[in-house]
Protein backbone atom coordinates (compact mmCIF):
# COMPACT_ATOMS: atom_id res chain seq x y z
CA UNK A 1 0.00 0.00 0.00
CA UNK A 2 1.25 3.60 -0.94
CA UNK A 3 1.54 6.51 1.30
CA UNK A 4 0.63 9.66 0.09
CA UNK A 5 2.43 12.52 2.30
CA UNK A 6 0.78 16.09 1.89
CA UNK A 7 2.81 19.33 2.39
CA UNK A 8 0.55 22.10 3.54
CA UNK A 9 1.85 25.09 2.37
CA UNK A 10 0.68 28.42 4.03
CA UNK A 11 -2.39 30.13 1.65
CA UNK A 12 -3.78 34.05 2.41
CA UNK A 13 -7.34 35.15 0.84
CA UNK A 14 -6.95 38.46 -1.01
CA UNK A 15 -10.31 40.13 -2.08
CA UNK A 16 -9.50 41.40 -6.01
CA UNK A 17 -11.97 43.14 -7.82
CA UNK A 18 -14.24 41.46 -10.10
CA UNK A 19 -15.29 42.62 -13.12
CA UNK A 20 -17.86 41.00 -15.66
CA UNK A 21 -16.53 43.33 -18.54
CA UNK A 22 -13.32 44.52 -20.13
CA UNK A 23 -14.83 47.99 -20.10
CA UNK A 24 -14.44 51.08 -23.05
CA UNK A 25 -13.50 53.99 -20.49
CA UNK A 26 -12.60 52.47 -17.40
CA UNK A 27 -11.44 48.96 -16.43
CA UNK A 28 -12.27 49.03 -12.77
CA UNK A 29 -14.58 51.17 -11.03
CA UNK A 30 -12.05 53.95 -8.33
CA UNK A 31 -14.61 53.09 -5.49
CA UNK A 32 -16.04 50.15 -5.07
CA UNK A 33 -18.51 49.54 -1.92
CA UNK A 34 -20.47 46.44 -3.20
CA UNK A 35 -19.04 43.15 -1.25
CA UNK A 36 -20.18 41.03 -4.14
CA UNK A 37 -18.10 43.24 -6.34
CA UNK A 38 -14.86 41.64 -5.06
CA UNK A 39 -13.63 37.98 -5.52
CA UNK A 40 -12.03 36.03 -2.66
CA UNK A 41 -8.70 34.44 -3.84
CA UNK A 42 -6.25 32.00 -2.59
CA UNK A 43 -2.18 32.53 -2.95
CA UNK A 44 0.35 30.79 -1.89
CA UNK A 45 3.20 32.62 0.47
CA UNK A 46 5.93 32.55 -2.31
CA UNK A 47 3.29 34.78 -4.68
CA UNK A 48 2.58 38.37 -5.03
CA UNK A 49 0.01 40.22 -6.54
CA UNK A 50 0.16 43.25 -8.69
CA UNK A 51 -1.24 46.64 -8.04
CA UNK A 52 -4.29 46.50 -10.55
CA UNK A 53 -5.00 42.83 -10.28
CA UNK A 54 -8.63 41.76 -11.09
CA UNK A 55 -11.09 38.67 -11.54
CA UNK A 56 -12.99 38.79 -14.91
CA UNK A 57 -15.38 36.65 -15.39
CA UNK A 58 -15.36 35.50 -19.02
CA UNK A 59 -19.28 34.29 -19.49
CA UNK A 60 -20.63 36.14 -22.32
CA UNK A 61 -16.95 37.01 -23.63
CA UNK A 62 -16.26 36.28 -26.91
CA UNK A 63 -12.87 35.56 -27.37
CA UNK A 64 -9.94 34.52 -29.88
CA UNK A 65 -8.27 32.43 -27.98
CA UNK A 66 -5.02 30.84 -29.16
CA UNK A 67 -3.74 28.99 -25.42
CA UNK A 68 -7.19 27.64 -23.96
CA UNK A 69 -8.25 29.74 -21.33
CA UNK A 70 -12.10 30.31 -22.72
CA UNK A 71 -12.46 26.91 -20.92
CA UNK A 72 -12.20 28.59 -17.65
CA UNK A 73 -14.95 30.19 -15.61
CA UNK A 74 -12.79 33.34 -13.79
CA UNK A 75 -10.02 34.56 -14.64
CA UNK A 76 -7.00 36.79 -13.01
CA UNK A 77 -6.04 38.80 -14.65
CA UNK A 78 -2.60 41.60 -13.99
CA UNK A 79 -3.15 44.76 -16.24
CA UNK A 80 0.78 45.20 -17.51
CA UNK A 81 2.53 48.02 -19.49
CA UNK A 82 5.83 45.29 -19.63
CA UNK A 83 5.62 41.77 -20.15
CA UNK A 84 7.71 38.70 -20.58
CA UNK A 85 8.52 36.96 -23.86
CA UNK A 86 6.36 33.88 -23.77
CA UNK A 87 3.80 35.53 -21.31
CA UNK A 88 0.17 34.19 -21.75
CA UNK A 89 -1.25 37.14 -22.64
CA UNK A 90 -4.88 38.69 -22.64
CA UNK A 91 -5.09 42.01 -25.60
CA UNK A 92 -8.16 43.71 -25.98
CA UNK A 93 -8.05 45.84 -29.23
CA UNK A 94 -9.53 49.15 -29.63
CA UNK A 95 -12.17 48.06 -31.90
CA UNK A 96 -12.90 45.48 -28.70
CA UNK A 97 -12.12 42.31 -30.10
CA UNK A 98 -10.30 40.49 -27.74
CA UNK A 99 -7.14 38.03 -28.41
CA UNK A 100 -5.56 35.61 -25.92
CA UNK A 101 -1.89 33.60 -26.38
CA UNK A 102 1.73 33.73 -25.68
CA UNK A 103 3.78 37.07 -26.41
CA UNK A 104 6.57 37.47 -28.14
CA UNK A 105 7.70 40.97 -29.53
CA UNK A 106 7.83 41.29 -33.27
CA UNK A 107 9.21 44.93 -32.96
CA UNK A 108 8.81 47.90 -31.03
CA UNK A 109 5.48 48.14 -32.74
CA UNK A 110 3.95 45.19 -33.15
CA UNK A 111 3.51 41.67 -31.64
CA UNK A 112 3.16 38.06 -32.07
CA UNK A 113 0.65 36.23 -30.56
CA UNK A 114 1.69 32.23 -30.28
CA UNK A 115 -0.35 29.17 -29.38
CA UNK A 116 0.97 26.52 -27.08
CA UNK A 117 3.13 25.05 -29.51
CA UNK A 118 4.57 28.24 -30.35
CA UNK A 119 3.10 28.56 -33.75
CA UNK A 120 2.73 31.97 -34.41
CA UNK A 121 -1.01 33.16 -34.95
CA UNK A 122 -1.20 36.66 -34.82
CA UNK A 123 0.40 39.77 -35.28
CA UNK A 124 -1.13 42.85 -33.30
CA UNK A 125 -0.23 46.07 -33.63
CA UNK A 126 0.17 48.39 -30.69
CA UNK A 127 -1.17 51.27 -32.27
CA UNK A 128 -5.04 49.32 -32.03
CA UNK A 129 -4.62 47.81 -28.39
CA UNK A 130 -6.61 49.15 -25.54
CA UNK A 131 -5.77 46.95 -22.90
CA UNK A 132 -2.81 44.56 -22.21
CA UNK A 133 -2.68 41.87 -19.59
CA UNK A 134 -1.23 38.69 -18.21
CA UNK A 135 -2.74 35.57 -17.92
CA UNK A 136 -2.26 34.82 -14.02
CA UNK A 137 -4.61 31.92 -13.07
CA UNK A 138 -7.75 30.20 -14.94
CA UNK A 139 -10.49 28.93 -12.35
CA UNK A 140 -13.15 26.40 -12.92
CA UNK A 141 -16.17 27.12 -10.98
CA UNK A 142 -19.56 24.90 -10.53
Amino acid sequence: MEVFKIKLEPTRIVRLPFVTDLKWDQLIPQKINDYNHFYSYAIHDNERIFPETFALNNRDIAIVDYIGIKNFNIWIVEPRRMFVEGDRIIIQMKDRRLFAGKSKLLTDHSLILRDNEDINCDVLDFADVHFIGRFARGISTL
